[in-house]
């Protein structure tokens, strides 16, 4: 498999783990913004806010993991669209 087809299945992982991120950011936004003493959990909502901004954390990094070349193993570049590493200069796209 070349560097532009394994570089191709990280850029599809890595949006997959973007919106996976989101998806838990997006709602501990809404609930922090909403009165924090209304709980439909047993759990105070402040701790979980944090729990879901930990979550999606989790999957901010994954998705970092996932924008360096696979050639030389460097971060490719910054943006959703990277079309050549800036450090080897390997076409990406």
């Amino acid at each position: 498999m070349d560097f532009i087809e394994k570089f191709r299945i990280q850029r599809k992982k890595k949006i997959i783990h973007t919106i996976l991120g989101l998806a838990f950011w997006i709602p501990a936004l809404a609930v922090s913004v909403l009165d924090l003493t209304f709980s439909f959990i047993p759990m105070r909502m402040d701790y979980f806010t944090l729990v879901l901004q930990g979550i999606g954390l989790i999957f901010i990094l994954f998705a970092y993991m996932y924008s360096f070349c696979p050639k030389c193993e460097s971060l490719a570049g910054s943006g959703w669209n990277i079309s050549e590493c800036r450090k080897c200069g390997e076409r990406l796209t």
